[in-house]
């Protein structure tokens, strides 16, 4: 391969301080430390089972399905016990109490193993040699890459939950826990005018229906005999659950949780039978509904995903709606009006995308020009653009002031993550270490034609895992209105020219 080595770090000058500020993403969220972990089996298929014992069933007296329980029965004083000739089921006439049968069923799910790596950019060792401060500069360069991949590891806990849940809702007149979503990223559209934000009498449906799931005792803690589930949700929407009740409030203020009232957005609270855990990068999304643009789906070439086409008009309003650069970005979930749901996987241009059917499945067929759809479009916290004709990773103001948002409720019992360990020796064979759960190593190699001398390497980070779905009906992600951004202004302004 041909290495294109970019002259990375600044060279020494006379107006150039020692101290390097340095720009990062954000702290750290509860997706890297919530989860259970555990090592993934070696000398097994990369894609594995796993089995779900069902709950048992009463099947009845005769053996036959989803039939009542028999009922009990007076023990007679008269029943001779040589008497063969009555139904013995019935427990009539032979001694014997009548029975139910119980039957068992289980669920088995298939999970695989799958990995990423991550490249730094080539660096080559003579143009080190005269740069500024250099040590710093490569601190700088490792500590970026660093938080680079602890972004990787909090979206792909983030994504995979969100997978494997059973249950992705709306907040509107639709609101449902009815389960049947896992394995898919297909969240309802909202129908209706009535969305809302997420409140306590939401909470307190959720809390029945987990306790009713069986989830009560593998839950997150116990706090005076009931079980304590963890909502991981935005810092704006745990501090409007929490103090915007003004009868609330009040109790707050006279007990002692009052300095609470003061704490700053973000704080951890345990509340309403949920643990209050703040992710300040949680999903948020604009929904568009067009009833005369269209989109054109056509059928994958090989094992590549299928191609999305928009209509140029389209393009046009997606500023507009999403409040952020005008294009369709990863996760956006499309729904044609022929009822096909699809998921954004890849930008290709200002009207294609890469897509995929939202059950995970390629699409098979060529869907025909279909006027009107709807779609949830991802609002990202970050996008790149030019700045002063360089490339950089900026905030999107539009993600902060987004329509909708999602909340989790996160349980520890839906799913875990398996990791692989390093395989070192197979026989009389010696393999390299490597760490599976990103940690960064300097690769330097020689190549004959553009690295002889092996004065060129890069950082390389790589990632494996598989998720092992053990119970998705615990897990419910909810997308819901978003807190609006409070306005502090007591006047408009006007007075302050």
């Amino acid at each position: 391969m041909a290495y294109t080595v970019t002259d990375l770090m600044v060279q020494q000058a006379p107006q150039i301080g020692p101290m390097i500020n340095q720009k990062i993403m954000g702290r750290p969220t509860p997706w890297i430390t919530l989860g259970r972990k555990e090592t993934w089996t070696d000398e097994t298929s990369s894609v594995q089972k796993t089995f779900q014992f069902d709950r048992a069933m009463l099947t009845g007296s005769l053996g036959a399905e989803f039939t009542e329980e028999v009922d009990w029965a007076d023990v007679a004083t008269d029943v001779s016990l040589n008497d063969n000739t009555a139904n013995h089921l019935t427990g009539t006439g032979d001694g014997l109490p009548p029975a139910d049968t119980v039957t068992f069923t289980e669920t088995l799910r298939d999970y695989r193993l799958q990995h990423k790596a991550v490249w730094g950019p080539p660096m080559n060792t003579n143009k080190l040699r005269d740069k500024f401060v250099r040590v710093k500069q490569m601190g700088a360069c490792t500590t970026a890459l660093a938080d680079q991949g602890r972004e990787l590891q909090i979206n792909r806990g983030r994504s995979e939950y969100t997978r494997v849940a059973d249950n992705l809702v709306v907040l509107d007149s639709a609101f449902s826990l009815a389960g049947g979503k896992y394995g898919t990223m297909a969240f309802p559209m909202p129908s209706g005018t009535d969305h809302s934000i997420l409140t306590n009498g939401f909470t307190d449906i959720i809390y029945e229906f987990l306790n009713h799931q069986g989830a009560a005792g593998d839950a997150l803690g116990q706090a005076g005999g009931s079980a304590g589930y963890s909502l991981i949700t935005s810092p704006r929407q745990s501090r409007r659950l929490v103090m915007a009740d003004p009868d609330v409030r009040e109790d707050f203020r006279y007990s002692s949780q009052n300095e609470g009232l003061l704490a700053a957005m973000g704080k951890k609270w345990s509340y309403n039978g949920f643990v209050h855990t703040c992710d300040e990068k949680v999903n948020r999304w604009e929904y568009m509904n067009e009833a005369t643009k269209y989109v054109t789906v056509a059928a994958p070439v090989g094992t590549a995903d299928a191609v999305m086409t928009l209509s140029a008009s389209i393009t046009t309003e997606l500023a507009a709606v999403a409040n952020s650069p005008a294009r369709f970005y990863k996760g956006t979930q499309i729904n044609s009006a022929a009822g096909d749901a699809y998921v954004v996987t890849a930008y290709l241009t200002a009207t294609t995308y890469s897509v995929k059917l939202a059950t995970g499945a390629a699409a098979t067929v060529k869907t025909a020009t279909t006027a009107g759809f709807k779609a949830w479009i991802a609002i990202p916290q970050f996008y790149v653009t030019l700045v002063n004709s360089v490339l950089k990773k900026i905030p999107n103001p539009g993600w902060l002031n987004a329509t909708w948002e999602d909340s989790t409720i996160y349980h520890q019992g839906v799913c875990t993550t398996l990791v692989p360990k390093p395989i070192t020796s197979v026989g009389q064979a010696s393999f390299d270490a490597v760490n599976y759960a990103g940690t960064y190593r300097w690769t330097n190699y020689s190549n004959r034609d553009d690295n002889p001398d092996g004065t060129i390497g890069q950082f390389r980070g790589i990632w494996s895992n598989g998720t092992r779905p053990d119970n998705p009906e615990y897990g419910i992600v909810i997308r819901h209105l978003a807190v609006p951004n409070p306005d502090g202004r007591i006047m408009d302004g006007s007075s302050l020219g």
